[in-house]
């Protein structure tokens, strides 16, 4: 059965390396174009087409993938299945029709739950446990094709979206043969999605990091853990009329604090405890804007709080 692989990320170039040696190594690879990284914007090629070039297979980097031509540069690999990791470009109905058995798609979350861009954040977002991957087949919709395989993980509480990630990426690689094989044989069995669970995980923008204390300190932790290391938490706070903006690290949940959500008390301990509308969270380390991470005892050591300080609330305006 031969194959096209099309990923781009680094959760793509970990599932590409599980078909590597094997029967269904790919016959060519297909991902995004080299593109301008790093403060000297020099061209970085994808991590799928590192793994890809040092197993000696070729790649082909088209700016989109459903013209004409790269059809036609696809169609020529005569692939019986298109495989599709964290590739970045959706497969319009000219380009999943192509091969004979489909299209098939690894996807970081447990369908339904979590279609879209951001199922790792979403999964940690939500606290679910199991956390997991999907492998389905393909269909014109937005993750929405039938299920083939699903892979389950427990889910660990301190662990970041980072951490995740490294977590599925391996989970997925070990699933998608095992998909695979089953497609070869004939024996893989496709499942409807039930559209009742479905729920969608979206685009991350930065701002999304902008912490509200309105929500429980569990969701609040939830959320610096799932947006860690993108786009990372942040937190305005207000003091005797000037701003302060920080990013927290080092949290735990106080389930027995109470008080006005935003509420800053330092204790005993040098830590501060940041009231939420259900429980508090207990700061142990920040990132001032534009300066390192530092412990909340250093910080304070050089910019104390005064008794007036507070998180402003995401919709209040930085000027008093």
């Amino acid at each position: 059965m031969r194959i096209v692989f099309l990923g781009t990320s680094s959760f793509g170039a970990k599932a590409l390396e599980g078909l590597l040696g094997g029967p269904h190594e790919p016959a060519l690879v297909v991902t995004q174009p080299d593109r301008p990284a790093g403060r000297g914007r020099s061209l970085k090629s994808p991590p799928v087409k590192d793994t890809a070039e040092a197993a000696g297979i070729a790649v082909f980097q088209p700016e989109k993938v459903n013209t004409r031509a790269a059809r036609a540069r696809i169609r020529e690999a005569a692939p019986d299945a298109l495989v599709v990791v964290a590739f970045g470009q959706i497969l319009r109905p000219l380009l999943l029709a192509l091969p004979p058995l489909g299209c098939f798609n690894l996807h970081a979350s447990l369908l339904p739950r979590h279609r879209g861009a951001s199922p790792i954040q979403a999964q940690i977002l939500h606290g679910d446990d199991p956390v997991g991957v999907t492998v389905m087949k393909l269909d014109e919709g937005m993750d929405t094709g039938p299920i083939a395989l699903q892979g389950t993980l427990p889910a660990l509480p301190d662990e970041t979206a980072g951490a995740l990630h490294d977590r599925l990426a391996l989970l997925g690689r070990d699933l998608l043969p095992e998909a695979l094989n089953l497609l070869e044989r004939g024996a893989l069995t496709l499942r409807p999605q039930d559209e009742t669970l479905a729920t969608h995980a979206p685009i991350l923008r930065k701002s999304d990091g902008l912490l509200d204390f309105r929500e429980s300190a569990q969701a609040v932790a939830r959320r610096i853990r799932a947006f860690d290391p993108w786009p990372g938490n942040r937190v305005r706070v207000r003091d005797d009329g000037a701003l302060r903006e920080w990013a927290l690290a080092d949290v735990a949940v106080a389930e027995e604090a109470s008080g006005a959500p935003g509420a800053i008390t330092v204790t005993a301990e040098g830590r501060l405890l940041i009231t939420c509308g259900k429980g508090g969270l207990l700061v142990g380390a920040v990132t001032p804007r534009a300066r390192r991470r530092m412990t909340v005892r250093a910080y304070l050591n050089g910019s104390p709080l005064s008794p007036r300080a507070r998180c402003l609330m995401p919709e209040e305006p930085a000027e008093p």
